[in-house]
């Protein structure tokens, strides 16, 4: 006969497994939760432990079932909810997950966990103001803590809202008694990328007195002063040597990226170009192993430029019902722009030549077509039966996006800048008829040397850049959907190639605006000047388009030849296509 189990066995089961959880130790939590549910199988504080040992395993599935099941038992329980939208969100259910955090919210508006959870959710998805909001709400609820402030300047980093990152940084300054070395580095970051160099360098020498290994700072400190002394060969031995002194066996993912992401650009710039290479493929490999894209899906964005480019090339085109044609849109200065290309083509350097012609906008890498196409039920299948008032629809979800971002509709010409929207110019056609589309076109090789080298924000799109293989690969089906486009829809686009856009900007950029139907103006002469005014560039291009513009990019590819030698028969059609050569 068995011992009856009393509700205390219980408990102290439950109060070990939530120690052994917190410690880390799995599979004791696990065990502990189990043995509960074998005495009472609807015990709902075992079920949520389960559901979290299943979560803290990567079972995000069965995480989401076990810690519902507990949500239907004890639906008065805050941390559950949160925990439940925690388990959706690892699984890239964002709207199941955004009501587990509002049912949490309506049941504790001060629960920390919450606003943490949400906000972190908001700017993963790119919806940074949302994200920003949270992560001030728990400012207020968590006044005392640095981690508040530094969710907030990260969410503004991405946001490009560079002075935001200043100005929370500075509350966390006013409020905290020990400011801990990583918000310095934040602050050091921020002030090199607004340009503002002197300042760069003091912020890291302070956070690197306080961690002299803290990557973040590491890097800003060598990178403010190599930007500072341009082409001083003394002073980049001198931080190639600062750097390589480092030891990297017990250094995180994420910081370790960091050094060998400078260490590969001063090599470079030496002219070494094997230990630059060797560098640039251990950050690669470090990105890799960063715990924030086990949820990210390398595949699938490749398979849905895959998917598009078999749906486009047969005869789907022809089978669209008719819609009427749209012109100007009511009450807008100018039909939408779009510019595209492929990432490192030179669309950073186009986007803030125009950006400083006074009757334009630019909006740099914010997902408006994103939201476009998640508003269209089945797509890209559904643009065959769209009628007009489901593209009515689909319009008005995004002029109200470009709205919200503080776009000037009706005094100025919108270009939304976001270069891999090349892949849904079948969405653009559809909905947009009427829009004129840039395209950036640079070398096929310098364009997949200069991705496998950027030290990119990972998401899907961006992941496949982490080897030189992926880069090609992921250019040549990237460029395949292009030319099948161009083939099947008929789209007004204008070339700009980033050859002669650095050797003759005019001679390269008035025929654009003549494309545009606006004049010449001498703003657009000094874009780095623009650049370093506007203090909101977003990409990893940010130092370079602050600089004169210069040619020395042009033919990169040609010293690193020994290197991409393997990946040049898969770009070779797309060059000679372009009329490069190799």
């Amino acid at each position: 006969m068995q011992p009856r189990v009393t509700q205390e066995d219980i408990l102290r089961a439950l109060q070990l497994g939530g120690s052994h959880l917190a410690a880390g130790r799995v599979e004791h939590a696990g065990a502990a939760a189990v043995a509960i549910l074998k005495a009472e199988p609807k015990n709902p504080d075992a079920l949520h432990l389960l559901g979290l040992v299943a979560l803290a395993k990567g079972d995000a599935e069965n995480a989401e079932k076990l810690i519902a099941s507990a949500a239907a038992l004890m639906p008065r329980h805050v941390n559950v909810w949160v925990n439940l939208g925690n388990a959706q969100r690892d699984q890239g259910k964002v709207e199941e997950a955004l009501i587990s955090y509002r049912r949490a919210e309506a049941l504790n508006p001060a629960y920390a966990d919450i606003f943490l959870n949400r906000g972190q959710l908001y700017q993963e998805t790119s919806q940074y103001a949302e994200a920003i909001a949270d992560f001030e709400r728990l400012m207020e609820v968590s006044p005392d803590e640095p981690g508040p402030y530094m969710r907030a300047a990260s969410a503004a980093t991405d946001a490009g809202r560079f002075r935001d990152v200043l100005t929370y940084c500075q509350r966390a300054l006013d409020k905290l008694d020990e400011v801990p070395a990583q918000l310095k580095a934040i602050i050091a970051t921020t002030h090199e990328r607004i340009g503002e160099l002197d300042k760069a360098v003091e912020w890291s020498e302070l956070a690197l007195t306080d961690n002299p290994k803290n990557g973040a700072a590491l890097r800003t400190w060598s990178k403010a002063r190599r930007r500072q002394r341009k082409n001083d060969a003394e002073l980049l031995t001198e931080l190639r040597r600062r750097l390589e002194e480092i030891d990297f066996s017990n250094a995180s993912a994420s910081e370790a990226r960091l050094i060998y992401s400078e260490l590969a650009q001063l090599c470079d710039e030496q002219s070494d170009v094997e230990s630059a290479f060797g560098y640039f493929t251990k950050m690669n490999s470090r990105t890799k192993e960063l715990p924030e894209l086990k949820r990210v899906d390398q595949r699938k964005f490749i398979d849905e430029v895959n998917l598009l480019n078999d749906l486009f090339s047969g005869q789907f085109v022809e089978s669209w019902t008719a819609l009427p044609e749209i012109g100007l849109e009511p009450g807008h200065a100018a039909v939408p722009v779009f510019l595209v290309g492929f990432p490192r083509s030179g669309t950073t350097l186009l986007d803030q030549i125009l950006d400083a012609h006074p009757a334009v906008q630019v909006f740099e890498e914010l997902p408006f077509l994103g939201k476009v196409k998640k508003s269209i039920a089945g797509y890209p299948h559904s643009l065959a039966g769209m009628s007009e008032t489901e593209r009515a629809n689909a319009r008005k979800v995004y002029w109200d996006a470009l709205r919200k971002e503080g776009a000037d509709l009706e005094g100025k010409m919108i270009v939304d800048k976001m270069p891999l929207d090349l892949v849904h110019s079948g969405l653009i056609a559809r909905v947009f008829p009427e829009a004129k589309i840039i395209f950036a076109l640079r070398h096929p090789a310098d364009c997949v040397l200069s991705c496998f080298m950027q030290d990119f924000v990972p998401n899907a799109s961006m992941l496949n850049f982490l080897t030189l293989d992926g880069s090609a690969a992921l250019y040549d089906s990237v460029m395949n959907l292009w030319e099948t486009y161009r083939k099947t829809l008929s789209l007004n686009v204008h070339e700009v190639r980033y050859e002669n856009l650095v050797a003759d900007l005019r001679g390269e950029v008035e025929p654009a605006l003549n494309f545009l139907d606006l004049p010449w103006d001498s703003a657009v002469n000094d874009p780095a000047a623009h650049a370093l005014a506007r203090g909101t560039i977003r990409t990893p291009s940010y130092s370079q388009v602050t600089q004169p513009i210069y040619s020395s990019s042009t033919e990169r590819w040609r010293r690193y030849e020994a290197q991409m030698r393997p990946v040049l028969p898969v770009l070779q059609p797309h060059v000679e296509r372009f009329g490069y050569s190799l």
